[in-house]
C-alpha cells in the first residue's frame, strides 16, 4: 500500500515526539522502567524453568531409586534384607512382644533364648519396633510406663539395646487390633506377631507378614509361619522330586512304541483273516 506524504510526514511527526518525549526525564524514567520489568520477567522466566527442570529430574530420580529398591528387595533373601544390612534404605521391621519374651506376665521380662542372637543382628541393620498389646483387665494392671520400663530392662539384659534399638520405638497397645493400627500407621516392611487376626488385617498392605507359633493356623492366608523369629530366616531346604533318569525315559518310550505297534499288526492281521474266510 502507497502511502501519502500527508501521512508519511504524520508518522515522521509522530516518531520526533516520540523520541522527544524518551529523551525527557520521566520518558527516559519509563523506558528504564520498562527494561528492567523485562529483564526481571526473563530473569523470573529462566528461574522457573530451571525449577521445573530440577522438579522433573527429583521425579525421575526418585522413580528410578524406587524402582532399584524394588528389584534389589526382590531378588534379596529374607536374611539378607533384614540380618545382614544389603537393603538401603534401611527397612522397617515391627515385632509383637510375644514373640520376643519368653511370658509376658513376669514382672522380670526376658528374650527367648532362641532369637537372642538373630534380635540383635536385626537391631543392627533394621529400624525395630515393638508393640505390645496387654489385655488383663484386673485391677492390678500395670500402666503403660510401667510396661514400657520392663520391656527395656528384658531387652537391655539380652543385650538388645546395644545391638541398636531405640526405646522410642515401644508402642503399648489396649486391644490386639490396635497393633494392626500401629502396622497400618508404621507400614513396615515386615511385622511379625502371635495373633493371626491383626496380620491378616494388613497382609495385603505390608510385604512379609508372619504368624509365629508352634503349629500353623488353618486359616493364614497372605501370612506367613515361623515357629519363631529366627525361624523365618532359616532357609527350607525342599528336595527336588524323583524324575527318572534319561535312559529310564527312553526304555519306557520304546517300551510303548513297541506296544503300539504289535497292537496295530495284530488288527490288521485280523482284518484280513476275516476277509479270507468270506472268500
Amino acid at each position: 500500500m502507497t502511502q501519502t506524504p500527508n501521512m508519511a510526514d504524520s508518522l515522521l511527526l509522530q516518531a520526533k515526539v516520540f523520541f522527544h518525549a524518551c529523551s525527557t526525564p520521566f520518558g527516559r524514567s519509563m523506558i528504564a522502567g520498562v527494561v528492567i520489568f523485562l529483564a526481571l520477567l526473563a530473569c523470573w522466566s529462566k528461574i522457573q524453568r530451571t525449577k521445573e527442570r530440577q522438579r522433573q529430574n527429583r521425579r525421575r530420580a526418585a522413580h528410578e531409586a524406587k524402582h532399584t529398591e524394588e528389584v534389589v528387595h526382590r531378588q534379596l533373601t529374607a536374611s539378607q534384607t533384614y540380618l545382614e544390612g544389603f537393603a538401603v534404605p534401611k527397612p522397617k521391621v515391627l515385632l509383637a512382644a510375644q514373640v520376643i519374651f519368653d511370658d509376658l506376665d513376669r514382672k522380670e521380662m526376658e528374650v527367648i533364648e532362641e532369637v537372642k542372637d538373630t534380635l540383635r543382628k536385626m537391631c543392627g541393620n533394621t529400624e525395630v519396633y515393638i508393640t505390645m498389646s496387654w489385655v488383663d483387665q484386673t485391677a492390678h494392671k500395670p500402666t503403660d510406663e510401667e510396661i514400657k520400663k520392663r520391656v527395656i530392662l528384658g531387652l537391655d539384659r539380652s543385650g538388645i539395646i546395644q545391638a541398636g534399638f531405640k526405646t522410642h520405638r515401644i508402642v503399648i497397645c489396649s486391644s490386639i487390633k490396635g497393633k494392626a493400627h500401629v502396622a497400618r500407621h508404621l507400614m513396615p516392611n515386615l511385622y511379625m506377631d502371635g495373633d493371626l487376626e491383626p496380620l491378616q488385617m494388613v497382609a495385603p498392605h505390608i510385604k512379609d507378614t508372619v504368624m509365629v507359633s508352634e503349629e500353623a493356623p488353618l486359616t493364614i492366608d497372605r501370612v506367613k509361619h515361623a515357629k519363631n523369629i529366627t525361624d523365618f530366616f532359616q532357609e527350607k531346604k525342599v528336595s527336588p522330586p524323583q524324575h527318572m533318569d534319561v535312559k529310564g525315559k527312553l526304555e519306557v518310550s520304546s517300551q510303548g512304541k513297541a506296544e503300539t505297534q504289535d497292537t496295530g499288526l495284530r488288527r490288521r492281521h485280523a482284518t484280513m483273516e476275516s476277509k479270507l474266510v468270506e472268500k
